[in-house]
């Protein structure tokens, strides 16, 4: 009886601390329900030749300017091991048990690096930025997403293949954040 008190008393704490976990995630969905539908993906054969794939660890999506507020966008609301591959008609990022990315080249605004997002911090440049926009139901978002290449030379190659693609693009590769 000495320790039934004290367990229940553990596990009622430890359920109320789920319960507002899950009070919060669904607040923000609610306030961020803009960006509640995945992007569309064309078709395999409509993408064009590849330019460049890689093993990636997803780390998030923010509106850009504002590193420390995720977006709850279908594919990229949670963090996970992924691929994002570039072709010649955009990116496309994988995380499995989540809907596919796909970012048209004309949505996207520039490629670079940076070192922190949210709850991740790397050393200089660690971190692969894409800023892209995004077709909310309120009209156009200017979101960041940001990946971390696992393999040598991973991210230099996608940022490379990422800014050719590009529209009227003219060289970014800088560091932020």
């Amino acid at each position: 009886m000495e320790r039934l008190v004290p367990g229940v008393l553990v596990t009622l704490f430890a359920l109320l601390v789920l319960g507002a976990m899950v009070w919060a995630w669904r607040a923000r969905r609610r306030r961020q329900s803009a960006f509640g539908r995945a992007t569309d993906a064309p078709a395999e054969a409509a993408r064009g030749r590849e330019l460049a794939r890689a093993s990636v660890l997803y780390v998030a999506t923010t509106a850009a300017g504002d590193p420390l507020n995720r977006l709850t966008i279908p594919g990229l609301a949670f963090r996970g091991r992924g691929v994002l591959t570039v072709t010649e008609t955009g990116l496309s990022l994988v995380v499995p048990g989540e809907p596919e990315t796909f970012i048209t080249r004309e949505r996207l605004r520039s490629v670079g690096t940076s070192t922190w997002t949210i709850d991740r911090v790397v050393e200089p440049g660690g971190l692969v930025r894409i800023d892209w926009t995004y077709d909310s139901t309120t009209g156009p978002a200017e979101v960041e997403s940001f990946v971390r290449a696992t393999g040598l030379g991973d991210a230099a190659r996608l940022i490379d293949a990422a800014s050719a693609i590009i529209p009227n693009n003219t060289p970014q590769g800088g560091t932020s954040s």
